[in-house]
């Protein structure tokens, strides 16, 4: 009687053991991890750096006045339109630092009255960086309308809207406009300009505001046209702030145009940086009305 009485709780005691067991050996393999997720090799730093690529650097604003343009060396532009009914050609080689510009421009004068529209494209852009130079088409057109509104004497003033379309790296475009005075005494000349053009869109790379005021002189050295000149420019940007330059250079005259050769020192208060421009100018409306 005595083991038929004990006989049930001593196996509820073993059942009771057992299910105990059961629920710790269940819990541990619950807390550890797989054999097969424990040993999964940690991907090395390489292979880390190559499925998640590196940021873009921030581009840096390009500097306004660093284009050669049919108007002038780089500084100032002539404020007298070319001659009515003519057309006149440019191709100049810009270089500054480390970049290269092969630019064009083409100025029109169709009409009688004293205005002509211009368009400037930079033809190739090569940049050199970490000893890799890129060369590709340029990035930018700028169209100008030069208008002629006021003359007397040896004064001239010159009125010109003109806009910027970036076609790569920048996005939108500017608008602006330049007012441009010249007087002329005997084989000295002296101009003028001022200059305000904003960003139609306000990416890193395209600046708010600009404005440039710069002023030349040229003294002619004989009949035939050559010519000698020196120049200054103060520019304030929108995020980049003043910049202080200076420029000196030839003309040398052949029949129907000019060769232009200038080098100009760039942001004198922040660290020199020269830039050398050369360029060819053909009026072939005096060509073409022989």
């Amino acid at each position: 009687m005595a083991g038929s009485s004990g006989g049930p709780p001593l196996v509820r005691r073993i059942l009771f053991y057992l299910q105990s067991a059961v629920l710790a050996g269940q819990i541990s393999l619950a807390q550890t991890p797989p054999q097969s997720q424990a040993r999964q090799p940690v991907p090395p730093p390489q292979s880390s750096q190559q499925s998640s690529p590196q940021p873009a650097p921030p581009q840096q604003p390009q500097p306004l006045n660093a284009d050669v343009s049919d108007f002038g060396t780089s500084y100032i532009f002539s404020p007298p339109p070319i001659c009515p009914r003519c057309l006149e050609t440019e191709l100049g080689f810009l270089g500054v630092e480390e970049s290269r510009e092969l630019a064009t421009a083409i100025t029109a004068a169709p009409f009688k009255t004293h205005t002509d529209f211009t368009v400037l494209l930079n033809l190739l852009d090569s940049e050199s960086a970490a000893e890799d130079r890129t060369t590709q088409f340029g990035d930018r057109m700028d169209f100008v309308i030069r208008q002629q509104v006021f003359a007397k004497g040896a004064f001239e003033v010159t009125a010109a809207p003109r806009g910027t379309v970036f076609l790569r790296a920048t996005d939108g475009g500017r608008i602006g406009g330049t007012a441009a005075g010249q007087y002329t005494r005997g084989r000295n000349l002296a101009a003028l300009n001022l200059t305000y053009t904003r960003a139609l869109s306000n990416p890193s790379a395209n600046l708010r505001n600009d404005y440039v005021g710069a002023f030349d002189y040229y003294r002619t050295l004989g009949d035939k046209g050559a010519a000698w000149f020196a120049g200054f420019q103060h520019e304030y940007s929108t995020g980049n702030g003043q910049t202080v330059g200076t420029e000196q250079g030839g003309v040398i005259p052949f029949r129907n145009g000019q060769v232009e050769l200038a080098v100009e020192e760039l942001t004198l208060n922040a660290g020199i940086a020269v830039q050398g421009q050369a360029r060819v100018i053909v009026n072939w409306g005096r060509i073409f009305h022989r």
